[in-house]
């Protein structure tokens, strides 16, 4: 049941401000969304254009739109919501407060859940790709993601059925879900980010451009950084005694539904436009690593100026791999010469004789 405008507590500025963000949070939620939109479209261009089997642009095809459905019909529903509250009941600031359509509430906690629940398992599915198939790379994480689909079911009951205020138990799993969902993302962008520095290198895998964007795309550092913000404004405005209505946090919210969206469907875009590395080189040497000792050969060769004389000397590498090449050279030379004197020794007593015999 709803709590009445009387009953709340609050005063009219509280409500106000509460109102305000409710207006003001769902029109960055459709701005987010836009953005989606066009992510998406480039998403399913590549998905179509790709050399990939059928079955897997068939399987990313039907995940990067079930994101986009999702956060489309949650939208609709949103605005839906808003029409109601400030258009049809906003003949008062009390009516607008007291409007609330439960199964509107309930199908936008229903999609939620599980557009954050698969974002996550493909942040964990792209973590264990990237370390070879290792099922222990990925074991706390996807219990994070067990512990947060629990939590989510608890928020999807309180959804429904507790009041506008947020109650104790229903902040407690609230914290508990942004909770595992951060730790499960911290986890795999950290674990990623290792991965794509090691296996390119310092300078391949932070100082160039294409670097950069493998980093921010394959670790899904927006994702991460988006519900730990939710997280600790979430956590401040509940706990903080000062603070009587939590408006803050319906901004992170808000934008957190869209980018739950878009890191997947970014890393889905990056595999099939085959800008991603085959899932085969990640335990082999990059090509930078190789560039790189290529320079660092090509450095230390040193080549010999003329002489004073007027005569152009040899040019004359000076690696530890020519030193190595020289010292063999001379030990071949010195078995052959030994070879030929003892050559010469074995013959000595023939040429002797046929001295004396003449």
């Amino acid at each position: 049941m709803s709590t009445t405008f009387e009953d709340s507590g609050l005063s009219v500025a509280d409500v106000q401000s509460l109102m305000s963000a409710e207006l003001n949070g769902p029109i960055l939620f459709f701005f987010c969304h836009g953005i989606h939109t066009c992510i998406f479209l480039v998403a399913l261009h590549y998905i179509v254009q790709s050399a990939h089997s059928d079955r897997k642009r068939n399987t990313f095809g039907a995940i990067v739109t079930f994101f986009w459905c999702a956060n489309t019909l949650i939208m609709g529903l949103t605005w839906n919501t808003v029409n109601e509250a400030f258009i049809v009941h906003g003949t008062s600031l009390e009516a607008e407060f007291n409007f609330d359509d439960l199964v509107q509430i309930l199908i936008c906690s229903v999609l939620r859940a599980l557009s954050v629940f698969l974002a996550d398992l493909i942040l964990i599915w792209r973590c264990w790709v990237l370390y070879g198939g290792d099922v222990k790379i990925v074991a706390v994480p996807s219990l994070c993601l067990i512990t947060e689909t629990i939590a989510a079911g608890f928020l999807v009951f309180y959804d429904v059925t507790s009041s506008n205020e947020a109650s104790a138990s229903q902040a407690v799993w609230t914290l508990v879900y942004y909770s595992m969902t951060m730790v499960t993302n911290s986890l795999c962008t950290f674990l990623i980010l290792f991965r794509i520095v090691r296996v390119r290198g310092v300078g391949a895998g932070i100082k160039t451009y294409r670097g950069i964007i493998e980093i921010l795309i394959e670790s899904a550092v927006m994702y991460t950084i988006i519900y730990t913000a939710l997280l600790v404004v979430y956590a401040y405005e509940f706990y903080s005694p000062n603070v009587l209505v939590m408006t803050a946090y319906t901004y992170p919210q808000m934008i957190s539904y869209s980018v739950t969206g878009i890191a997947p469907t970014l890393i889905i875009a990056r595999v099939m436009a085959g800008h991603s590395r085959p899932n085969d080189s990640w335990s082999r040497p990059s090509l930078p690593h190789l560039q790189s000792n290529m320079r660092s050969l090509t450095e230390s060769m040193q080549f010999v100026a003329p002489s004073s004389h007027g005569t152009a000397s040899a040019h004359t590498i000076t690696n530890i791999d020519t030193d190595r090449m020289h010292v063999h050279g001379v030990a071949e030379d010195e078995r052959e010469g030994g070879e030929e004197a003892r050559e010469g020794k074995t013959q000595s007593p023939q040429d002797n004789c046929s001295a004396d015999a003449s």
